[in-house]
């Protein structure tokens, strides 16, 4: 494939602009507030979280991170954040070439990249977070899919909203939805938890992932361990093509997260 000059322009000035962002990231994640204001928190005001996701067709991780440059964590303010991943994804279908179409099994690869600024606002106990940004995401299909919109890099506007609601001193709810018009991907999560120990959760999950060529559903279990500044969940049940087909609900999936905050 062949690119004009002003493709390879833009290109390299994206791939420069993504490495200063990264690079500002990385460095207030990592460098002591002290090094630049005084009186730091009590709480931290940065945070990294890590996870992994597993089923028969797909196995994406990612990480990323999110800082508080005025405040700390539980604060109304601004935050910065930075996340990406890879993964890898299987499906089958028809293969068309001219008259031609013979059935063929695909093997993809995904990557992407988020940079978003927002605002945490507490609201007794609701909490709630909004983004705003542009994500960058990236297709591979082998063999090509000439029928598969979703393919090579696409980049575009990205909206993010999360909410926690605490439902007395035991229960607590979350939501956490997403889109992007890179590929019209879209996700959302919801989340009922209650506090079997004070610092042991066990709930029920819901969840929906999509793009421009199909969505899937998920339903399942998990189990949550916060502390001081930290916490680790895992969670596992079916996940389908719950809206072309709701027996299709059979393949098992299982998740890991962890999160730290400093």
């Amino acid at each position: 494939m062949c690119m004009h000059g002003d493709s390879v322009k833009t290109a390299l000035s994206s791939a420069v602009a993504c490495r200063l962002v990264a690079a500002t990231m990385v460095f207030l994640l990592f460098t002591p507030r002290s090094a630049y204001a005084q009186d730091p928190p009590q709480y931290g005001w940065r945070e990294v979280w890590a996870g992994a996701d597993a089923s028969s067709n797909v196995w994406p991780f990612y990480s990323g991170g999110t800082v508080a440059p005025f405040f700390h964590m539980f604060d109304d303010g601004l935050r910065l954040r930075f996340a990406g991943g890879y993964g890898g994804y299987t499906y089958e279908g028809y293969r068309r070439e001219g008259h031609k179409a013979e059935f063929a099994s695909f093997k993809g690869r995904i990557s992407f990249t988020d940079v978003l600024v927002g605002y945490l606002k507490r609201f007794g106990p609701l909490t709630a977070k909004g983004f705003v940004g542009a994500s960058a995401i990236g297709h591979g299909i082998t063999p090509l899919d000439p029928s598969n919109p979703v393919q090579g890099l696409d980049y575009g506007p990205k909206l993010v909203l999360e909410l926690w609601l605490n439902m007395g001193s035991d229960a607590w709810q979350s939501v956490d939805l997403n889109w992007t018009s890179a590929h019209q991907a879209y996700a959302g999560r919801v989340r009922t938890g209650y506090r079997v120990l004070d610092q042991v959760s066990v709930g029920v999950e819901a969840r929906v992932d999509g793009n421009a060529l199909d969505k899937d559903a998920r339903g399942g279990a998990f189990v949550r361990y916060e502390w001081q500044g930290g916490e680790i969940s895992i969670a596992g049940g079916v996940a389908g093509q719950f809206f072309e087909d709701a027996m299709s609900m059979t393949t098992p999936y299982a998740t890991a997260t962890w999160l730290m905050q400093y």
